[in-house]
Formats: C-alpha cells, sequence, structure tokens
C-alpha cells in the first residue's frame, strides 16, 4: 500500500486514464539553467559591441561634423592663420584645413579628404561649402570582418562674410 501512494503522489493520470510519470520531467530540466545561459551569453554579447560600436560610430560622425562647422564659421571672416615656423601668413585653403584637423581631435583627418569649394575659399560674399570624407574603422575585431567598410561625408556650407583683401591672400 505504501508504495501505491509513492505511485500516485509522482505520477498523474491523464484524460484517458493513463499514468504519467513526473520523476522523468523534473530530472531532464536539471541543466537547462546551464544551457540557456550557454546559448543567451553570446546573443547579449553581440548585442553590447554593436550598441558600443554604433556609438562610437556616431561619436565620430559628429566629431567630424563638429570641425566641418567650426572650419566653416571660420572661412567665412577671411582669416588666415599664421605658419608658427616662418611667421607668414597661411593661404585661406591651408587655414581651413588646418581648422578642420584641429577641431577633429582625436580623428585622424588628412588634407586630401577635406574638399573646399571654391578651392581657394572663396571671397567676400562667396559661399563656401566644405566637406569632410571620412573612412570608419571599427574597433571591434570581427565587424570588419562581417559589415561593409563605412564611409561618409559631412559638409557645412556658408555666405562669405564682407571682408578685406581677396580670396587667397
Amino acid at each position: 500500500m505504501n508504495g501505491k501512494l509513492g505511485d500516485q503522489r509522482h505520477s498523474l493520470r491523464s484524460h484517458d486514464g493513463a499514468m504519467i510519470r513526473l520523476g522523468r520531467v523534473c530530472r531532464c530540466s536539471r541543466g537547462s539553467a546551464l544551457i540557456e545561459m550557454a546559448l543567451v551569453t553570446p546573443m547579449l554579447l553581440v548585442l553590447f559591441a554593436s550598441i558600443f560600436e554604433f556609438g562610437r560610430m556616431f561619436h565620430t560622425r559628429l566629431t567630424a561634423r563638429h570641425a566641418v562647422i567650426e572650419a566653416t564659421r571660420y572661412a567665412v571672416t577671411g582669416n588666415q592663420l599664421t605658419d608658427e615656423e616662418s611667421g607668414d601668413l597661411l593661404d585661406r585653403a591651408t587655414s581651413i584645413r588646418r581648422i578642420v584637423a584641429e577641431r577633429a581631435y582625436s580623428l585622424p583627418v588628412t588634407p586630401e579628404a577635406i574638399v573646399i569649394d571654391p578651392a581657394d575659399g572663396g571671397g567676400p560674399e562667396d559661399v563656401v561649402r566644405i566637406t569632410l570624407i571620412y573612412s570608419y574603422d571599427y574597433a571591434l575585431p570581427g565587424f570588419m570582418d562581417v559589415l561593409p567598410e563605412l564611409r561618409f561625408s559631412v559638409a557645412a556650407a556658408m555666405r562669405n562674410e564682407p571682408f578685406n583683401g581677396t580670396a587667397g591672400s
């Protein structure tokens, strides 16, 4: 009788009267938490890595945009930078390129990636457009193998103020 009572505690009757054992179901789920963690952890790591990479990419784009806007604001004044070595005035295009490179902070910007239209920075009342073409490098390994190369450009255009002198002087 005692054996029958033990069987009834660990089993249920289905609608057709067959006995269903619960003991096997409980024993089979012992390692399920470990298996679930093993399946979910890589997905969470990829999610966190993607969030990090997207944030870095967004920061890079904002930094490049800031540099171009600051250079455009500088360009419309007609000002020119002074060469530290010789003390001579730099031409406007070189001055604008230096401002972009300085304001880009940690981004590796090359002078060839900066497009100025008109090429000399324009004269008084001309519209000057500065464009920076940048190739983004992924920080995390594996992303560059899976994702395509990311190139973006940022541009700003403003009308030059009425300044004294001619363009390029």
